[in-house]
Parts: C-alpha cells; structure tokens; sequence
C-alpha cells in the first residue's frame, strides 16, 4: 500500500496544475462568459449583467463598453457606451464603426461625420464608410463634399454600381448634368438589363433638356421591363410634366391593371385624378375605362364601387348609377357612409319618401343607432319642416353619445338641437342647448358661430355673442361665414371701422357670392357715413339674390333710423 506522502503531488506539479485553472475573477475572462451567455445561450439580461460588473471595476474596458452599446436600444446611453469603447482604442475600427452608426441612428449627423472620417484613414477600402458619408454630407445640404467622397472612393476602391448610383442623384441636385449622364451611361454599360438603371439616366437628360433622348431611353427601360412598377411609375410622372396626358394615361392603364401593384397606392392614384375637376372633365372617357376596369377588377372594393357610381352619373347615367350602388348595399365592406351616399343619391333623383325611410330602417338594422345615420335622418326631417321628427332623432343620438361618454358627439348633437329650436323659434330652448353644447367642447365652431350669430339677431347678449364669434374666427380664420359673424356683432356693438375690415376680408374669402355678407357690408358702410358705396352693396346684393322687398324694406328702416 502506497503511503499518503507518495499520493500527495509535489510542489512543481501543484504550481503547473494552477497554472491551467481559468482566472475567473479576469475581466477577459468575465467577458469571454458574457459573450458566451448572448450568442449560445440568447440571455441577454445575465450578459449585460456581467458587463456592467467590469465596468464597475474597470470603466474603460472597451469590449464590455461595445457589447453593451450593441444591446442598448438606440439612445444617449448606446451612445456613450459607444464612445468609451472608441475612446479606449480609437484605432479598432470595429468601435469606430459601431460609434458613427449609434450616432447616426440618433440623428446626430454632424458628430458622425469625423468618425466616418476616420474610419476611412484606418481602411481606406470600407464601401460603407464611403456610403454613409456620402449620406451625410448630401442630407446636410453638402453635396459637393459627397461628390468628391465618392470621387475619392472610385479611386481606392474601383468603379461601384450602389455609390455611382448616389453619385448620379448628387451630380443631378448640383445640376452637373453632362457628368450626370456620364455616370448614367457608365451604369447602364455595367447593368444593361436592369430597367431601373435605364430609367436614371432618362431623368438625367430629361433634367438636361434633352427630351427626345429621355422619351426614348424611358421607352427602352419599360420595354426592358414591362412590370416593373418603379418605370412605370416614373414614365407616368415624366409625361404628366411634359404634358403629354393621352401617352401618361396610356401607361397609367398600365399600372392600374397590373395586379402586383399595391391596392393602395391604385385608390389613392385614382383618387387624385377624379378629384382634379378639370382633369377629370378633359379625360372623362379614358378615365371612365380605368375605373370600370377597377370596378372589374375589385368588384367589392368600396373606392372603387363609389367611383364608378360617380362616373355613371357624371355621364347622366342615373337608374344606371343607383341600380349599381343599390346592388352593391349589401356587401360585406359597405359602411354607414355608403348607405348616406346612397340615400343622398336617392333625394336626387326624387326617389319618394317611403323609399328613402325604408332604406333608412335597412341601414339601421345593419349598424344600429349609428350616429352618421341619425344625424343624416334628423336632416332629412329639417328639410321637409318636420322639425318635431327631426328633434327626437337628435336625441336619441344625444342619449347614445353620453353612453359612450363622447363629449364632442354630444357637442354636435345639442348644436343641432339647437338650430332646431332656432327654427321652431324658440330661441331660449335654442341658446340652452348651445350652451350645453359648448359645456361638452367649448371649441365647438359652429355652435359659437350660431350661438353668436343668433344672439344678435335679438339685440341682446352682445356682450356674450362678440368673444364667441371672436373665437370662433380664431378656431378657422378662412370662413367667411363665421367672419361675418365677427363683423356684424362689432358692427352692431359700433365698432364699426374694425367691423368694416373684417367684412372686407369675409367678401375676399366669399368671392362676394353670398348676398347676406354684402348686405351686411352695406349696412356697415352706412354707418360710416359711406352712404353712395353702401346703396351700391345693397343692390349688389339683390343682384346675388337677396329679396328686393326685404330689402327696400330694411334700407327704408334704417333710412328712419339715421333721420331721428
């Protein structure tokens, strides 16, 4: 039996043992562990745990400073985790790297620039510094010192396809056409396929006025590539600004049948073509293909149902257009809106009251006690003097509005409630559901404008009216109408020539159309003592359509007035 002295290892071999075991209190090795805990096991937390354990002990240790600013989200603490690794070893390009991009990602551009900078000196071969520095002296209005950065990078690192694309668009911002076109032909020889890189350099000569040679070089990208939406869209473009709208329509066609492109961006073309009027008018017959096509093409899509409704009665097309919209009522994305397009259509032609009530019922038995729709109802009753129907519809909508507890649904419902009350003539029910109605929003606009407006018409409360109407004009300061109403509680309050400036800006606004306005201004230029031009707005006014005897009647009674 060995004894224990022979079982005990010597003194070198203890020493040579020690030498192998790992030093785990080292911060390479804390590290090593960090790194270990983030890549295999994807334990973020106990990673960063470990970093901040070394920087406790030592601050400046540059791999813990990175790490961290890798796993921060990007803010003012990547940042500074960023520049203590750069600090700590400014030529790791790694942390250089790493710092100009968190200071970038945080839209600290100017920083950025000088670390980009050096990042080229410590490899004067990095594409991306190159790129990002061209990105930041072109986004901050250098664009020469982007060109030269790109110059300097075909130089170190040969000809690139993705920095002479940059370079193109600089040389076109700086107008160096003729270098611009250089560079797009260069491209083209490199990618003769690719419709796109043709598509560049048909800008560049467009840009250079050059124009049978952009028509010709847009022609060859699309017949490079027939499906490419970006072509398409920037031949649509060009011959828009050329003016060319048959060749424009022609492929906006095009891109309207494509069925890869996005849903979106088709309602919203389509949208700004019928909503250009004149447009509209001028190409009525080529515009009406494509929305039928659409129509075709998604027959449930409501843009598109309403568009083609639109043009069939544009084209007095009217059993034709609520035949189609009637058929389409019932769709799975008809919305309450659709029901009151549908119904207001109805009123147009005269379809008769019980038509109209039973469509209402229909549309009340999909969406309920819709807001639209009782609102749109309680209208329909204003129209036709059934003031007392009209009342109970505004509120039942007021009672679901304060179930919902929506302050500014209920604002708009008392507001009608109150113009209702006008209209009965009972103006103290009237002016207390104005006021509950500003109790909801006290920036309701129209109910101050009403409110104020009414107010005036019985002399009293001007005190009250004239800040209402004032705020009124503050909330939106081009409607003439609500102007008016400024001006003429100033007017009635004396303030005449402050009231004589308001109401020149409401007839500017009004195009002097509405004969209430230029009334008004005929009575203000009266009290001025501006009695010829006040006569001549008078009669302006009935010329716009204002009653003639109402109006002899009332310039009879201020005639009266002035005399005593």
């Amino acid at each position: 039996m060995a004894s224990a002295a022979a079982e005990r290892p010597s003194t070198a071999e203890q020493d040579a043992y020690c030498c192998t075991m790992p030093d785990t209190l080292s911060n390479t090795y804390r590290h090593t562990e960090a790194v270990k805990r983030l890549a295999i096991h994807r334990d973020t937390t106990t990673a960063r745990d470990i970093w901040h354990r070394i920087l406790e002990r030592d601050s400046t240790y540059a791999p813990a400073n990175y790490y961290l600013s890798l796993t921060e989200t990007p803010s003012e603490d990547a940042i500074r985790y960023a520049y203590r690794a750069f600090a700590a070893d400014s030529t790791n390009k790694w942390y250089a790297e790493n710092y100009a991009r968190q200071l970038v990602t945080s839209r600290h551009y100017a920083r950025a620039i000088p670390i980009y900078r050096r990042l080229m000196r410590l490899d004067s071969k990095n594409l991306q510094a190159y790129h990002a520095l061209a990105i930041l002296y072109g986004s901050s209005g250098m664009p020469y010192s982007a060109i030269a950065i790109l110059d300097s990078a075909e130089i170190r690192i040969g000809y690139n396809p993705y920095l002479a694309e940059i370079q193109q668009q600089l040389l076109l911002d700086t107008r160096q056409y003729d270098r611009a076109i250089e560079a797009g032909r260069r491209r083209v020889e490199e990618h003769p396929y690719d419709s796109e890189v043709r598509t560049s350099l048909a800008a560049a000569y467009d840009a250079a006025g050059r124009d049978s040679l952009a028509r010709a070089t847009y022609e060859e990208a699309f017949r490079l590539d027939t499906t490419d939406l970006t072509t398409i869209v920037a031949i649509v473009d060009y011959y828009y600004a050329k003016g060319d709208t048959r060749r424009m329509l022609d492929y906006e066609t095009r891109l309207f049948r494509y069925k890869h492109s996005p849903l979106a961006d088709k309602e919203q073309r389509l949208l700004q073509y019928i909503n250009d009027i004149d447009f509209y008018r001028d190409n009525y017959h080529w515009l009406g293909s494509i929305i039928l096509g659409l129509a075709m093409d998604y027959p449930t899509n409501r843009t598109f149902i309403n568009a083609y409704a639109m043009h069939l009665i544009g084209g007095g097309e009217t059993a034709a257009a609520y035949d189609y919209l009637l058929r389409h009522i019932d769709d799975e994305t008809t919305t309450p809106d659709d029901y009151i397009m549908l119904l207001q259509y109805m009123q147009f032609i005269k379809r008769n009251d019980t038509e109209v009530e039973a469509m209402l019922d229909r549309a009340y038995k999909r969406f309920g006690d819709n807001d639209q729709l009782l609102s749109f109802e309680g209208f329909y009753y204003v129209e036709r003097e059934d003031y007392g129907r009209a009342l109970k519809l505004f509120k039942r909508g007021l009672k679901q509005a304060k179930r919902l507890k929506d302050n500014e649904l209920c604002s708009n419902m008392l507001g009608s409630i109150g113009d209702i009350y006008h209209l009965m003539g009972k103006s103290m029910r009237s002016f207390m559901a104005y006021a509950d109605a500003l109790h909801y929003n006290p920036d309701n606009v129209a109910v101050l404008n009403n409110y104020a407006y009414f107010l005036s018409l019985t002399g009293r409360g001007l005190d009250k009216a004239l800040p209402m109407a004032e705020r009124a004009v503050e909330l939106e300061k081009s409607n003439a109408t609500y102007i008016d109403t400024y001006a003429w509680i100033l007017h009635l309050v004396g303030r005449n020539d402050e009231a004589k400036r308001a109401m020149l800006r409401a007839l500017s606004l009004d195009g002097q159309r509405d004969p209430d306005i230029i009334a008004h201004y005929g009575d203000i230029l009266w009290s001025l003592g501006e009695k010829f031009m006040a006569e001549t707005y008078w009669q302006k006014a009935i010329d716009r359509g204002y009653d003639k005897e109402l109006m002899e009647q009332h310039i009879l009674e201020i005639k009266e007035q002035t005399t005593k």
